[in-house]
């Protein structure tokens, strides 16, 4: 960061305004540690230097701190523009999806060259590719060796690393300490003896009953429940399967992950989605609202400071329930579901809860089956083969880490899906933060009244309209609605293609 900027970063950091948090990061020189903007340690402005990224401070020599512990604090920033490439690579490589790569071969699949790539890195992280990666598994992995009873060499493993030898070095060079000096420290979790057990620390206020309560709303049969206040899932994951349960700490400001994997190298991936579907790195105080914005608006938008964009575990899944959820209630688009997994779904060969045990059908089977036997309409059936479809060829890509651009126009070019629910899919299923479904009529209606033009609320309309949905319609997240009319008016612009 350029010195026309320290004076502005420093009076950020003197503040303390948590709307900073995830946004730069502070180095002291005399010390040799970086932290968070709201950390309690106050150096004075000649012992400081700025940092974009984390991998940006852990370069230039810096270690965490181990008060603030920015290595594992969620990591808040605003993607736009060509930044959008930089999520991409990211989300790729929190998967695990871009071990194994070079650089080359990385930039090929974002759909550029390894040079511009390495340009868009330094610009918007302050680092290089391989440095970030480096940095990410270091950071998931300390957490591991203050969380879980995993071995050293499982734990190097599950992070990312080659060999034990390889993560011994980089974590020696990154901490300054050895990874055996964590675990004196471990802190003893309350999981089963078999269970994986982790803390997702979140930014500022978590509206975690409106989270649930979606969740639950959106129950599909036999492979996720929420029950006794927690998420409980069945997940198939690249290398096996995957029994999850989150539920929330409030007192600690974070989720509590119990996991049961088949396969340690799933860790990475399994994490991140997590993250993901429950919105964990959203910063609320980064939403920053129109200078016009009306003033019922802005008290609407505080009021609901704590709402989360509810994401996908299984992409296709979600999708092909939003497909199954036009036109009709909450609850009969459960009731289509069900028959789907009933059907076509297959048992889990590692069941663990009575309610959670199956897993989804697959784009394979989706792709060649009559799904009419069903009873959906020939449109419908046939918008969901074709979903599948795509997704098998590779024609869509329903991934966080899509060009968002290119699958929208993808989806909007399958007969049976209309603008409405190619928002809603952009919204759960691609992490858009801007998605918006403005021909839906509560939101409409919502709209009118207020008198606020969606388009003044970019790039955070999907925070609008879930506060808007909730407002609007008596915490419409958190209860099913007592009749159909209110969910098929809201989608009546599909009566013509479903």
């Amino acid at each position: 960061m350029n010195a026309m900027d320290t004076e502005t970063l420093y009076q950020a950091l003197s503040s303390r305004d948590p709307r900073h948090d995830g946004r730069f990061y502070v180095g002291v020189t005399t010390t040799g540690i970086y932290c968070r903007p709201i950390c309690s340690a106050r150096p004075l402005k000649e012992h400081v230097r700025f940092f974009k990224s984390k991998a940006e401070a852990e370069k230039a020599g810096f270690r965490p701190c181990l008060k603030c512990r920015p290595d594992l604090s969620p990591s808040s920033i605003q993607w736009q523009g060509t930044a959008a490439v930089v999520a991409r690579a990211l989300g790729m490589m929190n998967r695990g999806e871009a071990d194994g790569s070079t650089l080359p071969g990385l930039a090929a699949r974002l759909g550029i060259t390894d040079r511009h790539l390495r340009r868009l890195f330094r610009e918007h992280l302050g680092a290089s590719p391989i440095e970030v990666a480096i940095s990410r598994r270091l950071h998931l992995a300390r957490q591991l060796l203050t969380q879980t009873r995993l071995s050293i060499t499982d734990i190097a493993l599950a992070s990312g690393f080659s060999s034990l030898r390889r993560f011994n070095d980089a974590f020696l060079t990154t901490y300054r300490r050895n990874p055996g000096d964590f675990r004196k420290s471990l802190v003893d979790t309350s999981g089963e003896a078999d269970s994986i057990v982790l803390r997702l620390p979140y930014l500022d206020r978590y509206d975690w009953d409106t989270l649930l309560s979606y969740f639950a709303r959106h129950e599909v049969f036999g492979v996720d429940a929420v029950e006794g206040g927690c998420y409980l899932r069945h997940l198939k994951t690249p290398g096996g399967e995957c029994y999850l349960k989150v539920e929330h700490q409030e007192k600690n400001r974070s989720l509590q992950v119990s996991l049961k994997l088949t396969d340690f190298a799933d860790l990475r991936y399994v994490v991140d989605t997590i993250r993901c579907v429950f919105d964990v790195d959203h910063n609320p105080r980064q939403i920053a609202l129109p200078s016009d914005c009306p003033e019922e608006v802005r008290n609407l938008i505080e009021a609901q400071v704590g709402i989360r964009v509810p994401g996908a575990f299984d992409p296709l899944e979600t999708a092909v329930g939003v497909v199954l959820g036009q036109l009709v209630s909450t609850r009969q688009g459960r009731l289509n579901l069900k028959k789907l997994v009933e059907r076509f779904g297959r048992e889990s060969g590692h069941p663990r809860h009575p309610q959670v045990y199956r897993l989804f059908p697959t784009a394979e089977v989706l792709a060649s089956e009559d799904l009419t036997v069903l009873g959906f309409t020939r449109v419908r059936a046939e918008a969901i083969r074709d979903l599948a479809g795509a997704t098998l060829e590779g024609r869509l890509d329903l991934s966080r880490t899509c060009d968002l651009a290119a699958t929208r126009k993808a989806l909007a070019q399958i007969r049976g899906i209309g603008p409405w629910t190619v928002e809603i899919i952009a919204l759960r299923c691609l992490g858009d933060t801007d998605a918006f479904p403005a021909s839906d009529l509560v939101l409409r209606r919502a709209l009118n009244k207020f008198n606020a033009p969606p388009e003044r609320f970019s790039p955070w309309r999907s925070y609008l309209a879930l506060a808007l949905w909730k407002t609007e319609t008596a915490t419409p997240l958190e209860k099913a609605p007592t009749s159909e009319s209110a969910e098929v008016n809201a989608t009546s612009w599909q009566r013509s293609t479903v």
